[in-house]
């Protein structure tokens, strides 16, 4: 009898060979690579939110402490509410209302608009001066004619009289403006009115006017009255 060779199979190592072999270098250096494009996208995701952050907290956020909207008009203050302010405000007796006119040009709603303050405080007896500034297309003063709270006074001033005219600590100063937008800025001792053409001039004042005297609209029929009266 021939016996049978009985032939038992071999199992490759395979496994135990292939992760034994080390990895090529061009494989760490691909990785490292990949590792640094990483770091670098993250730190540029990093920074852009950062950039967000400070944008909404410096550029979207109001830059006034107090904002209130009447009528439309945006009121604004960083130490007031109008309430409080119109309340102080009308506690002041010496006023200088101003008026811009660029390169001397006159509008006839910005008159108006000065007008209107004159008659609100000198119905109250307040001592209103009345300030028309020349300015030029920069805003720099040239000239300045006052009336030096005397409606049948007029005086011109100079650049630098001007000036120091409306730097006076004693005196409460409403200056009157043509700007983008309709807005009341309320600070110490200034009241400062932006309107964003003649056609809103008036109303924006007027809104400023009703704030400090609600009775406002009974003082100009009685100044309208007066004036009918002399015709």
């Amino acid at each position: 009898m021939v016996k049978k060779e009985v032939i038992v199979p071999q199992v490759a190592k395979e496994t135990e060979s292939v992760l034994s072999k080390p990895v090529p270098q061009q494989s760490k250096a691909k990785k490292k690579s990949f590792t640094n494009k990483n770091k670098a996208f993250l730190a540029l995701a990093l920074l852009v939110i950062v950039l967000v952050m400070v944008y909404f907290l410096f550029f979207s956020q109001p830059s006034y402490r107090f904002s209130f909207d009447k009528s439309g008009v945006k009121f604004l203050s960083n130490e007031y509410t109008p309430s409080e302010f119109f309340k102080g405000m009308k506690d002041q007796n010496k006023f200088i209302v101003s008026i811009d006119l660029v390169d001397g040009n006159s509008s006839a709603w910005v008159v108006n608009s000065l007008n209107l303050w004159l008659v609100a405080l000198n119905a109250d007896h307040k001592e209103t001066s009345s300030l028309v500034k020349t300015v030029d297309a920069q805003g720099n003063i040239l000239s300045c004619l006052t009336n030096d709270a005397n409606v049948l006074s007029s005086r011109s001033l100079s650049a630098q009289e001007c000036s120091s005219f409306i730097a006076d600590g004693n005196s409460f100063l409403v200056e009157i403006n043509l700007a983008k937008e309709d807005k009341v800025i309320l600070s110490k001792n200034k009241l400062q009115l932006f309107a964003s053409g003649t056609k809103t001039i008036s109303s924006v004042n007027y809104l400023a006017i009703k704030q400090l005297y609600p009775n406002f609209d009974d003082i100009l029929a009685l100044v309208n009255e007066r004036i009918n009266s002399v015709k």
